[in-house]
């Protein structure tokens, strides 16, 4: 395999990312203009955000599938997976998203979360106004553009690189980082913990592009379509709250549940396909 095809290292993969920051400036920019022409808060608009976060990154992804020297179908593998792992993969997921959110929960009781900032995340994300809009951004844009380049991309490169433990870690933490703010930092890195060992047990992007998809419905789910108010979930940002005792407990139940059900279906051969040339055998 040629050095183009291990694309990128870790040192690669930040330039990556910067210039993918440098692309949504550049894009926001225009954005920006006719928002103040047309007297309508585009820039706080998740329809406007989504479009113009998934025409920067997938310009990045096409210039990344062109640097790894590799097709595809190897870059960004969509291997079907069996039926049998989307339960604990949805177990797992959602297990985990409640645990987060009672880590983001005591963050903020000791950095708490400037007012516009607060409000930013709320207009863009759980507005009930533009609610299609932070499904379209949340749940389709997200997924497509941050597993592609995060377990695709950018884990694809560090697996052939490094070891597997340092694979998965680094790419994570660069995942968590690219949110650009700490308090989504640790959440999202934890997640890229879970889906890029996903990405490695299964060698496709199909449960990574599912969980993603699953952990960003559910609070549109909670306070969009039935409207339920949960002490520490939905509650305003700028105000700090903690879960109930039961749910935290109820969220290591579903995370600790469906990890042991994933790691006793990973046991069995016939649920991993075969290793291929992308994958370094390194541990």
């Amino acid at each position: 395999m040629s050095q183009s095809n291990h694309y990128p290292s870790i040192r690669q993969a930040i330039w990556l990312l910067i210039l993918v920051v440098i692309l949504m400036i550049m894009l926001g920019i225009p954005i920006v203009i006719l928002e103040e022409i047309v007297d309508f808060p585009l820039t706080k608009h998740p329809l406007a955000l989504g479009v113009m976060n998934l025409i920067a990154i997938w310009l990045i992804l096409m210039w990344g599938l062109k640097k790894a020297k590799a097709s595809f179908e190897e870059v960004f593998p969509l291997v079907p997976i069996r039926i049998s792992l989307f339960l604990p993969i949805s177990l797992t997921t959602i297990g985990a998203g409640i645990l987060i959110s009672e880590l983001d929960n005591l963050f903020r009781t000791v950095f708490p979360m400037p007012a516009g900032m607060a409000e930013f995340f709320t207009k863009v994300f759980l507005d009930q106004t533009s609610l299609w809009g932070s499904f379209f951004v949340l749940v389709v844009v997200a997924p497509l553009t941050e597993e592609f380049l995060f377990r695709g991309i950018i884990l694809r490169g560090f697996l052939n690189h490094y070891s597997k433990r340092k694979a998965v870690v680094a790419s994570a933490l660069l995942f968590g980082a690219f949110h650009l703010n700490p308090w989504q930092f640790f959440g999202a890195t934890i997640m890229g913990v879970l889906f890029a060992w996903l990405f490695v047990r299964t060698r496709s992007l199909i449960p990574c592009l599912f969980g993603h998809a699953l952990i960003n419905a559910v609070p549109i789910i909670l306070l969009g379509l039935f409207n339920l108010e949960i002490p520490g979930v939905t509650n305003e940002l700028t105000k700090v709250e903690f879960q109930p005792f039961w749910l935290d407990l109820f969220g290591l139940f579903l995370a600790g549940l469906g990890l042991w059900l994933l790691k006793r279906m990973f046991v069995k051969r016939d649920d991993i396909p075969p290793e291929d040339l992308l994958v370094s055998d390194s541990e």
